[in-house]
């Protein structure tokens, strides 16, 4: 019983890097945002499987809060902000090689960190488990780093927080993990207004000359 729970949840997680890697190679703005939207949605159900198996009412709390802020209202906010700039494409060259480097940085990057740090620091820790949340994170780092628009920012660091998100299911108390997320929430919600404030202001002077 306790394998299959695990298959479960390694399956659910499994979506994950999948989502991630569609998002690295996709340069239009509203296919990236509900890939986004549906890697949240997928962090969402990791949480409330997780409750059902521990009977444990703050994660299924955690999983309404991250189904709510960043499966549907982080994604709706980005789409809206997009009206004030053309964020319909971003011009990027290389994909495929970009895809390449991304795929053997993270897979490589998590390996080590897994295997030569943590195994040996927390020998009880579940590799499977934890390699993919890792996995997520190393993606939302290279996503920032390796693109230039803003919106794709915007996507890598809401990646950051579902990475740690479904890193904290299996490390951190739910009470933690909750208050945690609320405040990477709040967090990204004002860099997105924060983004809406600066293009509009830029906007205006010409608003003004077109009438």
């Amino acid at each position: 019983m306790v394998d299959q729970i695990q298959e479960i949840v390694v399956l659910i997680s499994s979506l994950l890097p999948l989502t991630a890697l569609y998002i690295q190679g996709q340069a239009f703005l509203v296919p990236s945002v509900k890939a986004v939207g549906v890697q949240s949605f997928v962090v969402a159900i990791l949480s409330f499987t997780l409750a059902m198996i521990y009977r444990q009412e703050e994660l299924l709390i955690l999983g309404i809060i991250v189904l709510f802020t960043r499966a549907v209202l982080t994604p709706l906010v980005i789409l809206k902000v997009s009206r004030f700039r053309n964020w319909e494409r971003e011009r990027i060259g290389g994909v495929t090689s970009i895809f390449v480097l991304n795929v053997a940085f993270f897979f490589s990057a998590t390996l080590v960190l897994i295997f030569l740090v943590l195994s040996r620091v927390l020998p009880n820790l579940d590799v499977e488990e934890l390699s993919i949340p890792f996995i997520l994170f190393f993606q939302g780092t290279f996503l920032i780093a390796s693109r230039r628009s803003t919106v794709a920012h915007i996507l890598g660091y809401v990646e950051l927080e579902n990475g740690l998100v479904a890193l904290g299911l299996f490390l951190i108390p739910p009470p933690l993990l909750i208050d945690v997320t609320v405040f990477l929430d709040v967090l990204a919600l004002v860099v997105i207004s924060s983004v809406v404030i600066v293009e509009k202001s830029e906007h205006e002077p010409m608003e003004e000359l077109v009438g």
